[in-house]
C-alpha cells in the first residue's frame, strides 16, 4: 500500500505512522465521514497465511470487548481490495511512554502516578472482560493529548490471553514452555512458560514499567537472554530507594509487593495496586482523592499532584497504621481518614449539647418574681407553729 491507496473503499491513506515485524499504521481519513482514524495492515507475506491472518482479527475482537476510554478503540474490520486484513482504530496523537523515557530519562512520582493509575483502569476493565495482555511495557503504552488533557491508553492486545472460547481456538498463542511477551517485563510464571499465567502477570509488569519510571533503569537486565530469565526468577528484588539514591519506604514496600514473585503475594487486583501506589507516592489529596485523573496533564501535573503524607498531616485528617483489612492499604503507612470505610472505625452516636445558660437579666428577674412567695410560705409556716404551742399551751 502507499500514499493515497483507498482501503475497502473508505478509508484514504495519507501518511505512514510505523512499520513493524507484523505490519504498518497509517494515518488515514475516512471517505465520507471525513474524520482521522489510524488503518493498522498486516504485511502482505503474512497476509497470505491463515494464522497470522486469524491472529490479526483475534487482536481486533479482543481489544474491541473492552470498554474503557483507556484502551484504543477499534472502529472496523475487514479486507482490502486484493484480500489483505486491516483494522482501522482510534487516532492517537502524542507519544508512547518509551518516547517520554528516552527524552526524559525517568518521571517524577506524580508522572509516575498518573501512568499507574491509567494502566490499572485498562486492566482492570481487560481483567473483567476475562483478557489478559500479557506485553504490558512501555512501547504499548500511549500518552495521548486530548483537548481535555493527557491520558494514557493502552495497545497492542495481539498476545492477550483469553478465558473464554477465544482462548479455545487454534490462532490462540497461549501454550505451554511458548515465551510471550517481551522478556525485560515478564512475570517469573511467564518467563516460565506456564500456560497458568492469569491477570497478576500484568501485574507484574505494571511494577516493572513503574521501577523503569522512577529510576530510568529496568529492574532486571542482562545481555542474554538465559541470564535475564534468571535473574527474574532467583535475582534479588531492587528497591527504588536503591536505585536512586533516595529514601522512600513506602514505595520500597509497594514494589516489593508488585514484583513478588509468588503470584498469591501480590495486590489483589488491578484497583487495589493502584490505589496502593498514589499512596504509597503520595498523591492521594486529604480528601482521599486520587489526583491521578484525567483532566491533569502530565507535563503539568509535577508539583501540583506531589502532595505528600506530611502535607496531608497539616490538615488533620489521616490515621496512621492503616487495619490490615483496609483494601490497598500498606502496613504502617498514612492513610486518608475518607479511603477507610466507616465500617472499621465505627461512629458513636451524637452526645445531645447542654443548653446554654439563661442569661443574667432573665434570672435575676426569676428571683424577684419568686420572692414574695418565699415570703408567704415562712410567715404561713411560722403561723401554724405558733397556733401549735398555743393549744399545747391550752390543754396543759
Amino acid at each position: 500500500m502507499q500514499q493515497g491507496s483507498v482501503i475497502a473503499d473508505k478509508y484514504r491513506l495519507i501518511e505512514l505512522l510505523g512499520r513493524g515485524g507484523m505490519g504498518s499504521v497509517w494515518l488515514a481519513e475516512h471517505t465520507t465521514l471525513k474524520t482521522a482514524v489510524a488503518v493498522k495492515l498486516i504485511n502482505s507475506e503474512l497476509g497470505t497465511l491463515p494464522q497470522p491472518r486469524a491472529r490479526f482479527l483475534r487482536e481486533a475482537q479482543l481489544a474491541a470487548r473492552i470498554k474503557s476510554a483507556h484502551v484504543v478503540q477499534i472502529y472496523d474490520h475487514g479486507v482490502t481490495s486484493d484480500g489483505q486484513p486491516y483494522i482501522a482504530m482510534e487516532r492517537l496523537v502524542g507519544e508512547s511512554l518509551r518516547d517520554r523515557l528516552l527524552d526524559r530519562t525517568s518521571l517524577s512520582r506524580a508522572e509516575t502516578a498518573v501512568i499507574v493509575s491509567h494502566v490499572c483502569r485498562a486492566l482492570t476493565r481487560a481483567h473483567e472482560a476475562g483478557l489478559v495482555h500479557r506485553d504490558l511495557k512501555p512501547e504499548n503504552i500511549f500518552i495521548a493529548r486530548e483537548p481535555e488533557g493527557e491520558i494514557v491508553k493502552v495497545l497492542d492486545f495481539g498476545v492477550a490471553k483469553a478465558t473464554d472460547a477465544l482462548s479455545d481456538s487454534s490462532i490462540d498463542p497461549t501454550r505451554t514452555g511458548a515465551l510471550l511477551g517481551t522478556p525485560y517485563y515478564m512475570s517469573p510464571e511467564q518467563a516460565q512458560g506456564l500456560k497458568s499465567v492469569d491477570y497478576r502477570t500484568d501485574l507484574w509488569a505494571v511494577g516493572v514499567v513503574a521501577f523503569e519510571c522512577l529510576t530510568g533503569v529496568r529492574p532486571f537486565a542482562a545481555e542474554a537472554l538465559g541470564p535475564l530469565i534468571g535473574k527474574i526468577l532467583t535475582g534479588p528484588i531492587p528497591s527504588p530507594s536503591l536505585a536512586t539514591g533516595g529514601q522512600s519506604p513506602e514505595l520500597d514496600a509497594w514494589m516489593a509487593r508488585a514484583l513478588a514473585r509468588d503470584p498469591n503475594a501480590r495486590f489483589p487486583s488491578a484497583q487495589a495496586m493502584s490505589d496502593a501506589f498514589m499512596i504509597a507516592a503520595g498523591t492521594v489529596d486529604s480528601l482521599g482523592h486520587d489526583t491521578s485523573s484525567r483532566d491533569v496533564s502530565l507535563s503539568a501535573s509535577r508539583g501540583a499532584m506531589n502532595r505528600s503524607a506530611s502535607d496531608a498531616n497539616a490538615f488533620g485528617d489521616t490515621v496512621h497504621s492503616a487495619p490490615p483489612d483496609v483494601p490497598g492499604a500498606l502496613s504502617g503507612q498514612t492513610l486518608p481518614l475518607s479511603a477507610v470505610a466507616a465500617n472499621v472505625f465505627p461512629v458513636a452516636p451524637p452526645v445531645p449539647a447542654p443548653a446554654p445558660p439563661a442569661p443574667l437579666a432573665v434570672t435575676q428577674t426569676a428571683q424577684r418574681s419568686a420572692l414574695p412567695w418565699i415570703i408567704a410560705v415562712i410567715v404561713l409556716g411560722a403561723m401554724v407553729v405558733a397556733l401549735a404551742v398555743m393549744l399545747a399551751l391550752r390543754r396543759s
